[in-house]
């Protein structure tokens, strides 16, 4: 039976300088480059909800060991200047930049993201970049028309299928005015067929039957041809609590999918990748109850049946907090959007970020996975 461990640990950003100004790091994505070098996005600003948070850029040249930060992924013009933007990257087949993600309209830059009467969320844009030259310069960043009037909360990276299809997955965030789902408690799906430029968003990916089951913040992986699946913080909407996480599956590229499937792991955010054949590595936020951290899984998906055959904690620094309502996230929040990544040597890279010593820090963990 494969076994994990932990071989090491880094930081991507620290603030230098925490009793000089407030500078914290939240929400990261890490991508392999042909170079060699890793990128890093994340968010980066003066508290979880401050309108002035915009996504910058840090490089790694020796595989995660050291990181140099490089500075904002663009510059916001002056009608966007109290715009937070929250953007991930992925690696196209022709060796370009990608990134998907989102920004809320912050006319109010003083006032909160999330009503607390409502636990609506402001509204704002789905926006997608590019960048050809390996991330030191990104096309200024341009909306995606939707067809729903929720923002789609774009927290993950979009995943280029083999067939060459980029997909984008979104849970709907619910209307600042009334707190409602207008388009129905589902997650949606964005669709391109021609490198990013133009994008479909028809395609459910999420739907339990009784519509009180929400997806958040999903994740997406495709493991043989064609066979796509979305991996999901799962919540009761209705009772305001936390589900264990579900996925769904495709099987012919993102077109249908099926119903959302229990897998027992009693997490929130949680992601995943491919590791070979029907095996999936996992890893999740355990926020709530005894065993409270960041956990690796390893994971049989043949039939896709969720068989769990091996987990370890790889990080545990956070205390128990329940988040499951919009509005209570900015206070109890404190760690979240894992990711994982493997490098040239085989070992894997899982990235989060976490609120230590009163301060938003990006982190890494370097994972060996042994037969």
């Amino acid at each position: 039976m494969p076994a994990i461990s932990v071989v090491d640990h880094h930081v991507i950003f620290d603030n230098p300088v925490p009793h000089l100004r407030s500078r914290h790091g939240y929400f990261p994505g890490v991508v392999k480059l042909p170079s060699g070098d890793l990128l890093a996005l994340f968010a980066l600003g003066e508290a979880f909800e401050a309108a002035n948070v915009t996504t910058f850029v840090s490089r790694s040249r020796d595989q995660g060991n050291n990181w140099e930060l490089e500075g904002p992924l663009h510059e916001r013009d002056a009608g966007h200047r109290y715009n937070s933007d929250y953007l991930k990257p992925t690696v196209l087949h022709d060796g370009s930049l990608i990134a998907t993600g989102y920004r809320f309209h912050r006319t109010e830059p003083d006032q909160p993201i999330v009503n607390a009467d409502t636990d609506g969320v402001r509204g704002g844009d789905n926006l997608v970049t590019f960048s050809h030259d390996e991330g030191h310069s990104w096309k200024p960043p341009r909306v995606i028309p939707t067809s729903r009037p929720e923002l789609v909360e774009l927290s993950g990276p979009p995943l280029q299928l083999r067939r060459g299809t980029i997909l984008a997955a979104g849970s709907l965030f619910p209307v600042w005015q009334d707190g409602t789902n207008p388009s129905d408690v589902v997650g949606a799906l964005l669709r391109s067929d021609d490198g990013g430029e133009t994008w479909n968003d028809d395609t459910i990916f999420f739907q339990e039957k009784s519509g009180r089951y929400a997806p958040s913040e999903p994740r997406l992986v495709e493991l043989q041809d064609d066979r796509v699946v979305a991996l999901c913080w799962t919540t009761d909407h209705v009772q305001a609590t936390n589900l264990p996480n579900h996925v769904t599956v495709s099987h012919d590229g993102g077109l249908s999918w099926s119903e959302p499937i229990n897998t027992g792991v009693q997490a929130q955010a949680s992601n995943f990748m491919h590791w070979e054949d029907d095996l999936l590595l996992t890893i999740h936020c355990h926020r709530e109850g005894d065993n409270i951290g960041l956990y690796a899984r390893l994971v049989d998906f043949a039939n896709d049946h969720w068989q769990q055959i091996g987990e370890l904690n790889i990080w545990d620094n956070a205390p128990s907090m329940q988040v499951a309502a919009f509005v209570t996230m900015a206070e109890n929040l404190k760690f979240g959007q894992p990711s994982l990544l493997r490098l040239d040597n085989g070992d894997v890279l899982a990235t989060h970020w976490a609120i230590e010593n009163g301060q938003g820090r990006i982190r890494t963990h370097r994972l060996r996975i042994q037969p």
